[in-house]
């Protein structure tokens, strides 16, 4: 059975990062609790299908956006008349850690067999810092999506967040494509910068959060990919936490494709940033995703909290 906890949301104030010593800096997390329905207006579901794990399938996952897409869809669908404010979909933060899953975009063109037979070699995946470590061989999926670009990857250590929500509802503010992508991104931006004092920045043409990099290449550090029908979306964000970015193609996935066809930039993550700062800590991936909900909320019912329009 599929854990989906309904988890309470914080507000961004108590997400400031809080120094130890001289030299260190720690982040300030609280154990997630499962609780009945919230008050706030964003819902949001840590799925889980393996407890011993904490990962989910991308396909499951995926069921479960497409069923509370449908239900916006057939609400959006009725007569104005028998619309009522009371049976409108709330808004849905979807957030999971996947098992090993390399997705293609939309428009992309089919792999051939050896292509795929590529991606689909066994990955080493070991997570000592991981709730419940992981230490374990995985036979990746391979799974055209209905998003932009091209090839990407999602797996354990990486944080996917995926908001189902009608971007012309009346309950806040309306969206346009280009600044619901924005405030996916403004929202990665601060998560980073409040809980592991990470800098980072946008690029129009490059959708997706980057790390700086006075000298040498470009580190992308959160994808972003996102459907839209009828004015809801669909997809959304995915935040490497603690996902391998060095090695060899056996412990490294990005190692196996040009990441988006970003031809001389790499993937980084949390950990790969922090450095020795990451030595000993616990990253839980569904409080952090509890904590980015409550900083996107922010931005869901403020649309100035949405981040600047990059016009894409």
């Amino acid at each position: 059975m599929w854990h989906v906890p309904r988890l309470p949301l914080r507000t961004a104030a108590s997400l400031r990062c809080h120094p130890l010593s001289i030299g260190s800096r720690r982040w300030q997390t609280t154990p997630s609790k499962a609780s009945k329905a919230s008050s706030s207006l964003l819902e949001h579901r840590h799925l889980i299908g393996d407890e011993s794990t904490g990962l989910t399938s991308y396909e499951a996952a995926e069921d479960a956006q497409e069923q509370h897409r449908a239900r916006f869809l057939t609400w959006k669908g009725l007569p104005e008349t028998s619309r009522t404010a009371e049976d409108c979909p709330r808004p849905l933060l979807l957030s999971f850690e996947s098992t090993p899953t390399f997705t293609l975009g939309r428009r992309q063109e089919d792999l051939n067999e050896e292509q795929k037979a590529h991606l689909e070699r066994p990955l080493d995946v070991h997570l000592l810092r991981h709730p419940e470590p992981i230490s374990s061989v995985f036979h990746p999926l391979v799974k055209k999506t209905n998003r932009g670009g091209l090839t990407t990857y999602h797996g354990p250590g990486q944080l996917v967040l995926w908001p189902v929500l009608d971007m012309h509802s009346s309950l806040y503010p309306r969206y346009s494509v280009s600044t619901f992508a924005s405030h996916l991104e403004a929202t990665t931006q601060q998560f980073l910068s409040d809980l592991f004092d990470i800098k980072t920045y946008t690029n129009r043409d490059e959708p997706g959060v980057w790390v700086h990099a006075p000298s040498g290449q470009p580190r992308k550090i959160a994808a972003l990919g996102v459907h839209h029908r009828r004015y809801v979306t669909a997809l959304g964000t995915a935040i490497n936490i603690d996902v391998a970015v060095k090695g060899t193609e056996e412990v490294n996935p990005w190692a196996r494709f040009v990441p988006c066809g970003l031809e001389g930039k790499r993937a980084t993550s949390v950990v790969a940033e922090l450095g020795g700062a990451a030595q000993g800590r616990v990253f839980d991936l569904k409080d952090l995703a509890r904590q980015w909900a409550a900083i996107f909320e922010e931005g869901l019912v403020d649309a100035l909290r949405r981040g600047a329009d990059l016009g894409r």
